[in-house]
């Protein structure tokens, strides 16, 4: 078992030695096309910054201003007649908009009721099989600069 752990340690520096000797092996540059990409890393970060820092604002006043707890209540009945426990539709609701706020609440609700609970396994469930579309939408748009985003949804 020892010898797979060192093995494990190994591997990604490995890796990026054998990238490097294979580009200088081609006579790429090795160094100079690390710096373009860390450079466009940057200028995308720079450019989505603005949009992700407005979503997490957007998530948070959502959160604090009890407006989550208001689309809840106006839901509530027909979540009910669905048979959906009450206690992760929160999470149902926040697991398209935000990934982190998803995670906050799945963690609550596994400390709350347990993982191997009706209410646990339906939470898991939910977020396992759902997508930040609307984190993955505005960050796309923002990087396109896309301004008609009407159909995109």
């Amino acid at each position: 078992m020892k010898t797979l752990e060192y093995i494990s340690y190994l591997m990604i520096p490995i890796m990026i030695l054998g990238i490097i000797f294979h580009a200088m092996k081609k006579k790429v540059n090795v160094y100079g096309n690390f710096l373009d990409g860390v450079i466009e890393g940057a200028k995308t970060t720079f450019k989505i910054f603005p949009t992700i820092l407005a979503i997490i604002l957007a998530i948070n006043i959502f959160r604090t201003s009890g407006a989550l707890e208001v689309l809840i209540k106006i839901i509530s009945p027909v979540t009910h007649l669905l048979g959906i426990p009450e206690e992760v539709v929160p999470l149902g609701i926040m697991s398209s908009i935000s990934g982190g706020a998803s995670l906050g609440l799945l963690a609550d609700t596994l400390q709350t009721y347990g993982a191997d609970t009706v209410i646990g396994k339906t939470a898991s469930t939910i977020l396992g099989s759902s997508e930040t579309t609307l984190y993955v939408l505005a960050i796309y748009t923002a990087t396109t600069e896309i301004k008609k985003t009407r159909g995109a949804l």
